[in-house]
């Protein structure tokens, strides 16, 4: 029998079979009860099933689905880690926590069914599961650990429901496919590099979320230009990621004047109100502006910015040839054209006024 038993625990396996199928009246499967075994590809829980201790799966590199049964109400740290072609999970709602390192380098994980009363991500649970796309995080989820999802490169969609208020450290470190968060009304602190995905990222913020430096960038420069080695290159040019960010609650002071840029660029892209802050920064640093728009081709924060009066259509007619989008050339060729017209007028009426 390839199952060491004591009472209702099942404290070792040793078998080497491809299908396992634990035995009814099981209730306790023990820390480390299955590490290591190799040659495990499916396996079949027993419904009397209420635990699972630390790393009982860990390192069993052929399992490819689990479906933990619903009597389950308490799961140890790391259970699946290291089960690098575990493609499915299924969870039961008993569960309110999802322990750390849960599904650490699970590399060909795909889909995760969570619990629906889950309270707590925690940390390092999704790192480095490198093939995983989209998750949907349940209504009740209030915490999200250090790590949850660091380095899972291809992650495209993932939803912060309203409830959520922490989110931790290096969240969504190195998320690079993560296109865009919304962050929900209720979160109250988010951490060190919490979106630092290292790629192009549209981030919307409530109204009385304060979005600080350090939640966005490590290096407090949002500067994303990491090279192969994942090391910082030092350099500044083409590195400013945001784009379409409406992030109304900034503090401006603590960027490098490139960042401070980058966040104004965003606000007139998402402009919805007046923002005093942002507002005197442009109008204090137009040219800077006006370069990195025109550089980026953010014409939309142009056009705002050239109806609001923050950057006066004077201004333009350095930066035409550098436009090559016909529409927008020809839009700001005519409103230069005005601007000229309207100044020729000017100067005619002055000099009626002084002949």
């Amino acid at each position: 029998m390839p199952f060491q038993i004591v009472n209702s625990t099942l404290k070792k396996y040793e078998g080497s079979e491809e299908h396992v199928i634990i035995p009814e009246g099981i209730r306790i499967i023990d820390d480390y009860a299955f590490y290591g075994a190799s040659a495990m590809k499916h396996i079949t829980f027993p419904s009397t099933l209420e635990e699972i201790g630390n790393n009982a799966f860990y390192d069993c590199e052929a399992l490819e689905e689990a479906a933990v049964p619903s009597p389950v109400y308490y799961l140890g740290d790391g259970i699946f880690s290291r089960c690098k072609n575990l493609k499915s999970v299924s969870l039961p709602d008993r569960l309110s926590e999802l322990p750390k390192i849960t599904f650490f380098q699970c590399e060909a994980l795909e889909n995760v069914s969570l619990p629906q009363r889950l309270k707590r991500i925690s940390r390092s649970c999704f790192e480095q599961c490198h093939t995983l796309k989209s998750i949907l995080l349940p209504e009740s989820l209030v915490f999200m650990d250090d790590n949850v999802f660091d380095d899972c490169t291809a992650l495209e969609s993932v939803n912060l429901p309203e409830g959520l208020k922490h989110i931790g450290d290096n969240a969504f470190f190195n998320c690079p496919s993560l296109k865009k968060l919304v962050l929900p009304s209720t979160l109250k602190e988010a951490g060190k590099g919490a979106f630092e995905t290292r790629g192009v990222l549209e981030l919307h913020a409530p109204d009385s979320f304060p979005v600080r430096s350090f939640m966005l960038d490590n290096n407090w420069n949002l500067n994303w230009n990491f090279g192969a080695n994942g090391r910082y290159n030092g350099k500044n040019e083409d590195n400013y990621q945001l784009i379409n960010s409406y992030l109304p609650n900034v503090w401006l002071n603590e960027w490098k004047p490139e960042a401070q840029c980058v966040l104004c660029i965003n606000y007139l892209e998402t402009k919805a109100e007046v923002l005093e802050n942002y507002e005197a920064w442009i109008v204090q640093h137009r040219e800077e502006c006006l370069e990195m728009i025109i550089s980026g081709k953010r014409y939309t924060a142009l056009n705002r910015a050239l109806e609001s009066g923050l950057i006066p259509s004077g201004m333009i007619e350095p930066y035409l040839n550098r436009i090559h989008d016909p529409e927008e050339r020809a839009k700001l060729l005519d409103m230069n054209r005005q601007t000229h017209s309207s100044l020729d007028d000017l100067f005619d009426l002055l000099e009626d006024a002084h002949g």
